[in-house]
């Protein structure tokens, strides 16, 4: 592989639309639009439906970043959302917000990943430095693909078709 290449298939794996069931960006994306939105604000194990969507995205923002950066959580002082789950959140976010959040994460993650080259991916992530940086970009498709088949199985338990069987 020439020099972009590696990089642009990891960025391909973590963008690309199509399919579904392998790219988990377009998978939390689609399950947005067929979460009702009874289901949408409903505590499940725990925490509303939509705090599993935040919390996976939030995770691009902490660690597709680089070290000198200061991690600002998106909507910290207006709603208190608390990505981690460590408290109930103080106000609750709506499918708009969500879609307009996504976006926003969709382009700093383009901008990104626009901004580095093969050699960058074996070097040591500076914020973890027990990754290198290419295993940051695995375990974030890893962690959004978890999200994607956990709310697939609370939507799925709720009645609603999995976004694999529409």
């Amino acid at each position: 592989m020439n020099n972009s290449e590696f990089l642009n298939k990891l960025k391909w794996w973590f963008f690309n639309p199509l399919p579904l069931d392998q790219l988990p960006l377009a998978a939390l994306e689609r399950q947005i639009e067929i979460c009702p939105d009874d289901l949408w604000n409903k505590k499940i194990s725990g925490y509303y439906f939509w705090q599993y969507i935040f919390h996976a995205f939030i995770s691009v923002h902490w660690w597709l970043r680089e070290e000198e950066t200061e991690f600002t959580e998106p909507y910290k002082d207006e709603k208190n959302l608390y990505s981690q789950m460590e408290k109930d959140p103080q106000k609750k976010v709506s499918k708009d917000e969500m879609r307009k959040f996504i976006v926003e994460t969709k382009e700093f993650a383009e901008k990104w990943f626009n901004e580095k080259d093969n050699s960058w991916l074996e070097q040591t992530n500076k914020l973890w430095d027990k990754f290198q940086n290419w295993e940051v970009i695995v375990s974030q498709v890893h962690h959004l693909a978890y999200h994607v088949g956990f709310n697939d199985a609370i939507l799925r338990e709720n009645g609603i078709n999995s976004i694999w069987n529409e």
